[in-house]
């Protein structure tokens, strides 16, 4: 793109163009354990461990990889929460040559199947608890752990009073070790001998979240993830040695494997490991008295803090950073007020490992945008033939850096779908961008409903207008599709304590809304099916409403005439 408005913009001191070198995930590990060998590098309940026991718990770890089959290139699963063994595990298997399969421990049988089927992997590490979700799947390798592991004695003894349950009895067998009786084990393989790992290997196989379509896995190379840690540092220049990251986003997702994992061990900083951040006293519990610098949220998490915090919790916090969704101006104002703190928003996505634009730590705000391009990454908006359009246009985000993934595992049909010459990555959010260079996304390009009238409808639109309601708390739209191909619209809400007529809806909306776009259909719920990271299920709504018209059933809606 010739027109690059947003280097007006930059924060002081961050440069248009950065130098990134040829490094892996593995020499930057390395490097950081000599350099901060005696610093903390991990912190989970009271357990403190060093950048030379990482290290060396990863080393051997590796080796033990190796020792059991594992080679150059193999998939080996990670299905872990936050905890000192998922972070010993990523870099062990990176450190033997294999690339990690990140898996949400969260899924259902049938959704771990699929992934670790479209992988290939060979192996898992798992938690005991999962661990008969896996049986039928019959890997090579599967290696268990207990989320108490790494506690300290008296912290393990708390916990388990606390949760009241016994231990799961798993017998080991030729495919399945507990994970301390894996690493305690001699191996034939020493360091030396493990494989030698370079930049255009692949490290992780991101799969999407599955907001829509089936989940896809996202090649994401050594020299994509370092790329994404050099732009990220040089756009918020944290201090080496003396910043903490709460680590309580799932390091299994991109965002928190990335801005929380990556970034902090990059830099020398200490990650304060949260296994559960829905249990919101021990989130608060954590951040109280380990006064994290970097904190990392999503919209859900910001609400639910919002609940209980004060300014007390982040008065050490120097960045606080959101991903994952959009927040509202109203909370991100509500925030601030209450804990002092501004939240910085970013945008990305799995197959650019992930930030693409940032919003400006300390300067410019711009209210509902997604920030600028970060250095070395281009950005533009095209319409349906891949032509720029005009200033100020909306038409799909197209990204280009060395962040931006080649293609998906083992899916020439759907990397061709979303790669485009040169290097550009269609995102498939429609956008806009404004004469400063800042962007904002309108609509994912897939939610589009092509309405009765012949007009796009997003339905984001229409949702940020239902927000407006007083009673409303939470709204989704969707298509519903009809005979002659277009769709009507529909409206999924979550009202406030106090109940709404739809006819009172469908009269709020009529006020700001073009009669095309005003939903015909309103059904009330107690939740909206959402993600782990507080994204709207819309696949999932699509489904349900699809599954009721087969059936021929009237649909639970009241109609908006």
């Amino acid at each position: 793109m010739s027109d690059q408005p947003w280097f007006v913009h930059y924060p002081e001191g961050v440069p248009h163009k950065l130098s990134i070198p040829p490094e892996t995930l593995v020499a930057m590990l390395s490097r950081s354990a000599q350099r901060f060998s005696r610093r903390p590098a991990l912190y989970f309940f009271g357990k403190t461990i060093s950048y030379r026991e990482c290290s060396s718990l990863v080393e051997r770890f590796a080796c033990s990889l190796a020792a059991s089959g594992i080679r150059k290139g193999d998939r080996v699963a990670l299905c872990l929460p936050n905890s000192p063994q998922a972070v010993i595990a990523y870099f062990g298997i990176l450190r033997a040559g294999g690339i990690v399969v990140s898996c949400n421990p969260t899924y259902t049988e049938y959704e771990l199947a699929h992934q670790l089927r479209d992988a290939g992997a060979r192996g898992i590490v798992v938690l005991d608890m999962m661990h008969q979700k896996i049986q039928p799947l019959n890997l090579e390798l599967v290696i268990v752990t207990r989320i108490t592991d790494f506690m300290t004695t008296i912290v393990k003894y708390i916990y388990q009073r606390r949760n009241a349950r016994s231990p799961i009895e798993i017998p080991s067998s030729k495919t399945t070790i507990f994970f301390h009786d894996f690493m305690d084990r001699e191996s034939p393989v020493t360091p030396e001998q493990l494989p030698t790992v370079s930049p255009d290997d692949i490290a992780v196989l991101q799969y999407t979240g599955g907001t829509t379509g089936v989940s896809k896995g996202a090649e994401l190379r050594h020299r994509n993830l370092v790329a994404n840690i050099r732009q990220l540092v040089s756009w918020f220049s944290p201090t080496e040695r003396t910043e903490s990251f709460l680590a309580a986003l799932p390091l299994f997702h991109v965002f928190g494997m990335t801005v929380t994992q990556n970034i902090c061990l990059a830099v020398g900083g200490c990650m304060v490991l949260v296994p559960d951040p829905r249990n919101i006293q021990m989130l608060l519990s954590v951040i109280r008295k380990k006064q994290p610098t970097v904190v990392s949220l999503v919209p859900v998490l910001v609400n639910k803090l919002l609940e209980h915090c004060t300014e007390k919790e982040f008065e050490a916090t120097k960045f606080c950073l959101c991903g994952g969704a959009s927040l509202s101006y109203e909370l991100l104002k509500k925030f601030k007020e209450r804990t002092g703190q501004l939240i910085v928003e970013g945008y990305g996505l799995s197959e650019c490992s992930p930030v693409t634009h940032c919003n400006i730590a300390r300067g410019l705000s711009v209210k509902h945008s997604i920030g600028l391009p970060i250095a070395n990454t281009e950005a533009k908006i095209v319409d349906e033939e891949g032509r720029e359009v005009p200033l100020g246009g909306v038409g799909e985000l197209w990204v280009r850096g060395p962040q931006v993934m080649q293609g998906y595992w083992n899916n020439p049909g759907e990397t061709e779908k979303v790669m485009r010459p040169e290097g550009w990555f269609a995102t498939g959010d429609m956008a806009r961008m404004d004469e400063d260079g800042f962007f904002y996304i309108v609509d994912r390009k897939k939610d589009m409903i092509l309405s009765n009238s012949g007009f796009n409808v997003y339905p984001s639109e229409i949702e940020k207008v239902l927000l407006l309601h007083p009673e409303v708390r939470e709204a989704a739209v969707i298509g519903v599709a009809s005979e002659d191909g277009s769709e009507s619209i529909k409206a999924i809400v979550v009202p406030s304590a106090n109940e709404v007529p739809a006819q009172d809806l469908i009269k709020h909306c009529r006020r700001y809304l073009a009669p095309y776009k005003v939903p015909r259909h309103i059904e009330f719920r107690g939740e909206l099916p959402r993600t782990i990271l507080g994204k709207t299920l819309y696949r999932v709504l699509r489904k349900e409403e699809a599954e009721r018209l087969r059936a021929s059933t009237a649909p639970s809606v009241v109609s908006g005439g």
